[in-house]
């Protein structure tokens, strides 16, 4: 059986962005995180995940975002390890592969971005069946 990891959220952005170019100023790095909620009858959960994009698809999420923007992510969960102080220490976060933006802020456009395409793709009036919602 083939592994798949694949993890789609919808949430607002719990922060500004924490952005920088890495490996002589080349590669752009965003971290974040979103805050996902679930409703039942008696209670209100709220989830917080960290979120990573790189490159191209880093640069544009920082143009347009900010702490509240609600934002629709799809991407592979990635599991980040690191010492500190002799302790080994690790957290989960998702590796973003596509994002859209939801909802408007200041009149921005909502537009699904892919990073595989390298561009905003423009929104279309006429549903997408590869779409899981």
């Amino acid at each position: 059986m083939p592994n798949y990891n694949r993890v789609i959220l919808a949430g607002n952005l719990t922060r500004d962005n924490e952005y920088r170019l890495t490996q002589g100023d080349t590669l752009s790095v965003l971290r974040n995180a979103i805050a996902v909620n679930r409703k039942s009858k008696d209670k209100e959960e709220t989830m917080y995940i960290d979120i990573v994009l790189f490159g191209k698809q880093a640069e544009i999420f920082n143009s347009y975002t900010s702490k509240g923007r609600p934002v629709l992510i799809e991407g592979r969960l990635n599991l980040n390890t690191w010492e500190k102080e002799g302790v080994t220490r690790s957290k989960h976060e998702v590796i973003v592969d596509n994002f859209q933006f939801l909802g408007s802020r200041g009149d921005q456009p909502s537009a699904p971005y892919s990073g595989d395409a390298g561009r905003f793709n423009a929104p279309s009036d006429t549903p997408d069946d590869d779409m899981p919602f």
